[in-house]
């Protein structure tokens, strides 16, 4: 079999053939982009920008100590992802993983999950930059001004992927770069003026007023939105696999090392523009809080040319989840467990790029934007909806671990799986309960929960038909050893 560009290298075509797959997507992506999707849909810039104010509102700048936590919970996962990317790098990541060791229904249904998070969350990243825009410009943060330029970002975005994978992963690779230069180079100015002005660690851990009597412990873990919207999507590499070089053994990779580096300078980032903050009062009462702890130390025009950065960075992470999305919805639809499967299964023969899915994600991204009540509804609904996937995701792991075992891989968790997975569970369990338990959490429940009735009533009255007449889904004697075995 010879190799070619476009398809990979051997082992690569025997993976889509052994899945009884053709290759219709072009694979150009090697390390460095995979590790740069991740990154990107990880954007830690995105992530602390969007929920800083909550934090510091609710927690106070002790909050930010949630953030180490959550980065130890979601590496838990991602060490799972990677070796399921490793045994099964199919395009459709927990869509694939779950139906092939838990059963198509299970499986279709956290495809239907995936979907809608990767759908909510595009607004609520793309939120980023309406906020820097609306900083710069002295918009209010009610205006319906915000939600245009949302839109218009979504439009930019879908039109960039229209000319295909290799074209959105360039401006995704640059961006990475930037926004890793930013970030580091913010932390060390800001390291150089703590060192200058020798700013009261004690700020570090103040925290927000309370009524007497009341603890403290459960304000400060709703904290936890912040790093429980960003480190998500680290598995964003795995759902673009048919698009990799060398999947097996890049992905893997690309998911774990994404998360350490994240949640590192992530922290930094957290802990030095909390030492910057002059006016903890001010800063809370801001609409713009981070912008305006940044703009008071560096100054306006310097701070300008870091927010061009952010706008950059914030727009790679859209990009990126845009992909992820269309990805999904075209997994979905080659097994035909979507809806208009012939439609939005089709790839463009110019650009192999899976034009109908793109285009609805964009639509339906913009729709989530206009008819949402707040960016708090759209954040805090975007973090209990990956924790679900996850959750399902291990779980059908953890169960079927051993029918994996004797599948080839280039990445195993090896005697430490059950640990590793039962840790991640528990992990992923509190994280769900944290995100929904709490009152000012219960419009995300709600949304979270309209999801899953939708997913179910879709299944049981369209789906699970075709599946059980043998029309649709995957369909094996028995999928972890035929498909698993090399």
């Amino acid at each position: 079999m010879k190799k070619s560009p476009d398809q990979g290298n051997i082992d690569d075509q025997k993976t889509m053939s052994a899945f009884n797959y053709k290759q219709e997507l072009r694979r150009t992506i090697r390390f460095f982009g995979s590790f740069a999707i991740a990154f990107s849909f990880i954007s830690i810039t995105t992530g602390i920008f969007a929920n800083y104010e909550l934090v510091l509102d609710r927690s106070g700048p002790a909050g930010i100590w949630t953030w180490p936590i959550v980065v130890v919970g979601q590496l838990l996962v991602a060490l799972v992802f990677a070796e399921l990317a490793s045994k099964m790098p199919l395009t459709g990541y927990s869509y694939q993983w779950v139906t092939r060791l838990g059963g198509n229904g299970l499986g279709w249904f956290t495809g239907w999950i995936s979907v809608c998070f990767l759908i909510i969350v595009i607004p609520s990243v793309d939120h980023g930059i309406a906020g820097i825009v609306g900083h710069i410009w002295d918009i209010p943060d009610d205006s319906m001004q915000l939600k245009w330029i949302v839109c218009s970002v979504i439009s930019i975005q879908a039109v960039i992927h229209v000319f295909g994978v290799r074209f959105a992963e360039r401006i995704n690779s640059a961006a990475v770069i930037t926004e890793v230069v930013g970030m580091v180079g913010l932390v060390l100015i800001f390291i150089f003026l703590a060192v200058k002005n020798q700013p009261s660690l004690g700020i570090l851990f103040e925290r927000s007023p309370m009524a007497e009597g009341q603890s403290y412990f459960p304000i400060w873990i709703m904290a936890c939105l912040m790093g429980a919207y960003t480190i998500v999507g680290f598995e964003s590499a795995a759902n673009l696999s048919e698009e990799t070089i060398d999947a097996a053994r890049t992905v893997p990779k690309a998911v774990i090392s994404s998360v350490i580096v994240s949640g590192g300078i992530g922290m930094l980032f957290l802990t030095i523009t909390v030492l910057g903050i002059r006016d903890l009062d001010a800063v809370i009462a801001s609409s713009y809080p981070l912008p305006m702890i940044i703009e008071s130390n560096l100054g306006k025009p310097v701070a300008t040319a870091f927010f061009v950065l952010v706008v950059i960075s914030i727009f790679a992470c859209g990009l990126i989840i845009m992909a992820s999305g269309s990805r999904m919805i075209y997994a979905m639809a080659r097994d035909k467990v979507f809806f208009g499967n012939t439609f939005f299964g089709r790839v463009s023969a110019n650009t192999a790029a899976p034009v109908p899915a793109i285009l609805l994600v964009a639509s339906l991204g913009m729709v989530a934007e206009i008819f949402s009540e707040s960016l708090e509804q759209l954040l805090a609904a975007a973090a209990v909806l990956p924790a679900l996937i996850y959750l399902l995701t291990v779980v059908t792991y953890a169960t079927r671990r051993k029918s994996l075992a004797s599948g080839s891989s280039h990445f195993s968790l090896g005697r430490w799986g059950g640990l590793i997975s039962g840790l991640a569970i528990l992990w992923l369990i509190s994280i769900i309960a944290i995100l929904t338990i709490p009152r000012e959490f219960h419009s995300a429940t709600k949304v979270s929960m309209s999801v899953s009735f939708v997913g179910v009533a879709l299944y049981w009255g369209l789906i699970r038909n075709r599946i059980m007449k043998g029309t649709a889904g995957v369909h094996s004697a028995n999928l972890t050893e035929i498909n698993l075995k090399k």
